[in-house]
């Protein structure tokens, strides 16, 4: 026997223990490590699939998010309108109020000059009477107030002055 020629005994020995090997990597460890790479295989294929669903997600989170606030924008911008129409308004009703409160106060005012305009001239008509009474008793030289009390002298004189200053455009009830 030479280098060459194999001893079929041992070649057969060989075989058999190959195909002993063999069956038992096929029965033994193929199963356990085609699992575990098909396990490794489901792990990287879920894996990815669970952060393509998370992606989605977060995606749909960030539009309805955007939405939201675009929601919210437009919500501010009617509020803030509505509360510079409201300002307006109230203003508004600040200044008629005002105005209305003025008038009332002028008209007011008016009134007690006029009030006191009028008394005062009443007054003034009397003590002028009084005056011209005792200065024509003294003219005469003789009381003249019994006659002149029974009498419209005094009213008709007061009317004419009245008449005049009138008519001179120089009535005190028309400088005020």
């Amino acid at each position: 026997m030479g280098p060459l020629k194999p001893d079929i005994a041992e070649l057969i020995f060989g075989f058999i223990t190959f195909l002993v090997v063999l069956a038992v990597f096929a029965k033994v460890l193929l199963p356990r490590i085609a699992r575990t790479i098909a396990e490794r295989h489901d792990a990287l294929e879920g894996g990815f699939d669970r952060a393509t669903d998370l992606q989605a997600e977060s995606e749909a989170a960030l539009a309805e998010l955007r939405a939201q606030m675009n929601e919210t924008r437009k919500e501010a911008a009617l509020v803030r309108q509505q509360a510079a129409e409201e300002g307006a308004r109230l203003m508004a009703e600040a200044r008629a109020e005002g105005q209305r409160i003025k008038d009332e106060l002028v008209t007011s005012g008016h009134e007690r000059l006029d009030t006191d305009l009028a008394l005062a001239s009443a007054s003034l008509h009397a003590e002028l009477g009084l005056i011209a009474t005792e200065l024509a008793g003294k003219v005469l030289g003789e009381p003249v107030g019994p006659l002149v009390a029974d009498s419209d002298v005094i009213e008709r004189f007061l009317a004419e002055l009245d008449q005049l200053d009138t008519e001179q455009g120089g009535g005190s009830a028309d400088k005020g």
